[in-house]
C-alpha cells in the first residue's frame, strides 16, 4: 500500500490537491478500474464538472491505451492515495488550455 505524504484524515479532493501541488504520483479507482497517474490539473471545468487532468502511467482504462492523458470526473474517483513517488513536473505535452477551467484548485 502506498504511504501517505500527509497526516490525518483528508478528503479525496484534498489528497488530489496535495498530489498535484507536490508532483506526487496518485493511485485510485475510476469506473471500477485501478489507475496510477501523474496529476497535472484539478479544477471545475467550464461545463461545471469537477475534473482531474492527469497522465495515466499504469493501470487499466476503458477509453484507450495506457500510458496516456486522461480526464477524470472527481466525484467518480474512489480510494485516492498519494504515493511517495514524485514526477518531474508538467510533461512537455501538457496543455492546460485544452481543458478550460472556471476555477483551478491545483496545477502542476
Amino acid at each position: 500500500m502506498p504511504e501517505e505524504t500527509f497526516p490525518g484524515e483528508a478528503t479525496p479532493g484534498e489528497r488530489l490537491v496535495k498530489a498535484v501541488a507536490d508532483h506526487r504520483v496518485a493511485t485510485f479507482k475510476y469506473h471500477g478500474l485501478p489507475r496510477i497517474v501523474e496529476p497535472h490539473l484539478l479544477g471545475v471545468h467550464e461545463a461545471g464538472e469537477p475534473l482531474l487532468v492527469a497522465y495515466q502511467t499504469a493501470g487499466a482504462s476503458h477509453s484507450g491505451e495506457v500510458p496516456g492523458w486522461r480526464t477524470f470526473v472527481t466525484s467518480e474517483i474512489e480510494d485516492v492515495e498519494v504515493t511517495e513517488r514524485e514526477f518531474e513536473g508538467p510533461r512537455p505535452d501538457f496543455d492546460p488550455a485544452a481543458h478550460p477551467m472556471v476555477e483551478v484548485f491545483a496545477r502542476a
